[in-house]
């Protein structure tokens, strides 16, 4: 980190250490392909070996499509994360989220598995948050993303009162038959403390009013990264090279990252070889039990579980 003060990670600091259960790791196989593209497959079975910091061949390959696959991926329970202090309720169920926000072009297609059946989960909700170019969240904008986080802001679930109305870079999408569900969005930036990142939440059973996602409950928590030497090439371009008040922590320092594992990483693909500028696809394969309520990363009961 380029700050010689180190970040000191509170209780309900999304930075804190987070050790996933034993029963999240549990790896169950998949019969047949489970209708799991070559890009989740391939890029899955690369991250699992290279690990958060490896190589970034199958990261950013080519240009060009990819097609079915008769690999075998294995099914596993995504790690859970903490939600972190920025997430707002009631988003938009929309697939484009940027809002005009600059940034590299990114069209983020995550596929839900249950791991009971090893099949694709269909009406699913994802629902992401992230922050854009400079490290600014949406609802967050009077906050600085180049202090450390002030636990003193958050309240006793670790949440920080939103300071505005906005509402870029956030949105919900319910999966198809395949289980997917895609985000036109723009690469993450970063702020003080953290690797470049997207946060995330499955919600199941709950169904779509008025534009927003109600009812039902969380089945997942968490967070997924990108290689750093793809967030590294982007930072040179503009408008990310005009944050320069803090650096951007690499995937080894940050603590969220390495307890989240090589699953967490994002497969990405240029849309013209070469030339990150003109935008990129990703692919990420999250493996959730719909049935269950698992607590946050650190051992949290979500609120609406608490007494």
């Amino acid at each position: 980190m380029a700050n010689d003060e180190q970040h000191t990670p509170s209780a309900h600091d999304d930075n804190a250490p987070a050790t996933p259960s034993p029963n999240r790791r549990k790896v169950l196989t998949v019969l047949g392909g489970a209708g799991l593209g070559v890009a989740g497959v391939a890029a899955y079975a690369a991250q699992a070996s290279a690990g958060p910091g490896g190589s970034t061949t199958n990261t950013a390959a080519t240009s060009s499509p990819t097609s079915g696959s008769t690999a075998t991926p294995q099914c596993v329970l995504t790690a859970e994360q903490m939600t972190g202090p920025y997430y707002l309720e009631d988003e938009k169920v929309r697939r484009d989220i940027t809002e005009n926000r600059p940034g590299v072009p990114l069209a983020l297609t995550f596929q839900v598995v249950d791991t009971k059946t090893c099949k694709p989960l269909s009406n699913a909700a994802v629902d992401i948050w992230h922050c854009d170019a400079g490290g600014v969240y949406a609802g967050y904008t009077a906050i600085s993303p180049d202090e450390p986080y002030d636990p003193s802001k958050a309240d006793e679930n670790g949440h920080v009162p939103n300071t505005d109305e906005t509402t870029f870079l956030r949105g919900i999408q319910l999966t198809d038959r395949k289980g997917k569900a895609t985000f036109k969005t723009i690469f993450p930036g970063w702020y003080y403390g953290r690797t470049t990142h997207i946060h995330l939440k499955v919600h199941y059973e709950g169904d779509v009013q008025g534009g927003t996602y109600e009812g039902g409950h969380v089945a997942h928590t968490g967070q997924v990264f990108f290689s750093d030497e793809v967030a590294d090439a982007i930072a040179k371009l503009d408008p990310y090279a005009k944050h320069t008040k803090s650096e951007r922590v690499k995937l080894a320092e940050d603590r969220t990252a390495q307890s989240a594992g090589a699953a967490s990483i994002v497969s990405l693909r240029q849309v013209a070889r070469g030339r990150y500028d003109k935008g990129l696809t990703g692919s990420i394969v999250l493996g959730v039990d719909p049935d269950a309520t698992p607590p946050e990363a650190g051992g949290r009961p979500r609120p609406s579980d608490a007494a």
